[in-house]
């Protein structure tokens, strides 16, 4: 029977077909079926034939679906895929890298054993319980020194351009090479002697004392110099100095300055010698003599070695990051095979609907029609009517699980899946562990 023939069964067709109200009066006229009758009657039997070719139709037509689902299924099930090749490509990747790095890595790490070993000598022959205190970069340092070099040479050449013959460019030519000299004094002053004042040996000690004591006496006696040469080019000028401006008092007369321009030269001298020498002192490096240069040369191998670690850690995870691309290339491939598979199923689901919905139709118009007559059949009997008029009517045909083999197929394919990413987790940790075992093995090699 076709489908369309299928469609228009109902109960009212059953009824129209077979005439299942007449014959039911007719059948509790002779009072069929008997009481104690425990089968159909002919009436239902002719019923359930009705609809029984319909019925194996649709049956067919679920087992066609349900073998052309597992035909599909079975082609689109997941490949199963080898997660050991790219992992052992990574291992052997890995290796090689080790022992190209092997050599520098062990250079630098005894570098930097080496210069730490050092710095802690350092620290321990000189009695040093602190870390060393120095500028990152001296450019502030300096620049500071620049600019009270220029403070001092503008102001000093505006005191010599007073009475210099060369007005302002030839006293800025003098409070140039003043200020320049001053502020190299006053530097290695601090650098050279105050830094080794504090030195732990006595002979460090003194000779930084007698680098101080010079370099300080040549500083009194360049400002000194400058000074007087500033009262003599007032003299030379002829001026008579006023009282208001008179320094001719107890301290400056010892000096034998008589003009205030001169004093405030000195005053200014001595300050800027004053701050070059702190800078000397700490401005450019620790305090203590060599202390900072031990500590960057320790920094420097440490910063060496963690820039070759770096680089070395880049060159030691490619093949890890291979494997790890080559692993989730085949998971998605088996993913996606999956899904494919899945869709497959839903679409077989979706058919399959639509075949049991013909199936419970035929079931169901056979059961309305099969109910029909009994209940015209008790109606019209004068005996009672047989006990299983009351149990449920008969299908047409089997109920069949027609996707079960199917389902299997899916959680089969499911269950692979959820295995190999378990897999591929555990092979890309077992690497992983490994390359932290190579670099820590690359970091303690003798």
């Amino acid at each position: 029977m076709s489908g369309a023939l299928t469609n228009r069964i109902d109960a009212a067709a059953l009824e129209k077909r077979l005439g299942v109200r007449k014959r039911a009066r007719e059948d509790a006229a002779r009072g069929a079926p008997p009481q104690d009758a425990a089968g159909l009657s002919d009436t239902e039997n002719a019923v359930i034939e009705a609809v029984a070719s319909a019925r194996a139709e649709i049956d067919r037509s679920r087992h066609d679906a349900k073998a052309d689902a597992e035909r599909r299924l079975r082609a689109l099930s997941p490949t199963p895929q080898d997660f050991s090749g790219p992992v052992l490509d990574a291992r052997l990747a890995l290796k090689q890298a080790a022992g190209r790095l092997a050599h520098d890595w062990r250079a630098a790490t005894a570098a930097a054993a080496q210069a730490r070993a050092d710095l802690d000598a350092f620290k321990q022959k000189h009695e040093l319980r602190r870390t060393a205190v120095y500028p990152s970069s001296s450019l502030l340092q300096a620049g500071l020194l620049l600019c009270a070099a220029l403070f001092e040479a503008m102001f000093s050449a505006a005191l010599f351009a007073e009475d210099d013959e060369r007005g302002l460019l030839g006293g800025a030519i003098t409070a140039i090479g003043l200020s320049g000299a001053n502020v190299t004094l006053g530097y290695f002053a601090g650098f050279l002697g105050l830094r080794y004042l504090q030195h732990l040996r006595w002979p460090m000690k003194t000779a930084g004392a007698a680098a101080f004591a010079a370099l300080g006496v040549l500083a009194l006696m360049l400002n000194l110099f400058a000074a007087d040469w500033r009262d003599q080019l007032s003299l030379l000028a002829g001026r008579e100095t006023a009282v208001s401006s008179d320094a001719s008092f107890h301290l400056w007369s010892l000096l034998q300055l008589d003009s205030p321009q001169a004093i405030i030269l000195l005053m200014l001298g001595a300050g800027v010698w004053i701050f070059a020498a702190l800078k000397g002192y700490s401005g450019f490096d620790d305090p203590y003599p060599d202390f900072g240069k031990m500590d960057r040369a320790a920094k420097a191998a440490m910063d060496a070695l963690s820039d070759l670690r770096d680089d070395a850690r880049e060159d030691l995870e490619q093949p890890v990051s291979s494997a790890r691309a080559a692993i989730a290339a085949r998971l998605h491939q088996m993913q996606a095979e999956f899904e494919a598979m899945s869709k497959a199923f839903d679409e077989a689901a979706l058919k399959m609907e639509a075949l049991d919905a013909k199936a419970r139709t035929l079931d169901e118009a056979a059961a309305s029609a099969i109910q029909l007559y009994r209940q015209e059949n008790a109606a019209a009997r004068q005996a009672p009517a047989p006990a299983y008029f009351s149990s449920t009517p008969p299908s047409a045909g089997p109920a069949l699980d027609a996707l079960s083999g199917a389902a299997a197929m899916i959680d089969e394919a499911r269950a692979r899946v959820t295995e190999a990413k378990k897999q591929a987790a555990l092979s890309l940790e077992a690497l992983v562990a490994e390359l932290d075992e190579t670099t820590h093995r690359l970091d303690h090699e003798p």
